[in-house]
């Protein structure tokens, strides 16, 4: 794997933080900050797969039955969130 390095000024306060979760999790600050990272930016792209679909679904609700307004108010948080019920 391919990777970038990149240079990340924080407070210390902040790296402090870092290294005590990272210490827990057995991993170096630098790999934990990874995976941190990946974490933070899989849950936005969820999120906004989540705020795309609200915003798409009055269009295309016209286009179907009003079986999918109820699915829409059964299944809200699966759509929003990404999660199942």
């Amino acid at each position: 794997m391919t990777t970038v390095a990149i240079h990340l000024t924080v407070p210390p306060d902040v790296y402090d933080l870092l290294a005590r979760e990272a210490k827990k999790v057995k991993k170096s600050p630098e790999d934990f900050s990874v995976e941190v990272l990946k974490t933070f930016l899989a849950r936005q792209q969820r999120f906004a797969k989540g705020q795309h679909l609200l915003r798409t679904m009055p269009q295309r609700a016209k286009k179907r039955s009003n079986s999918l307004r109820s699915d829409t108010a059964r299944r809200h948080d699966d759509y929003l969130y990404g999660e199942e019920a």
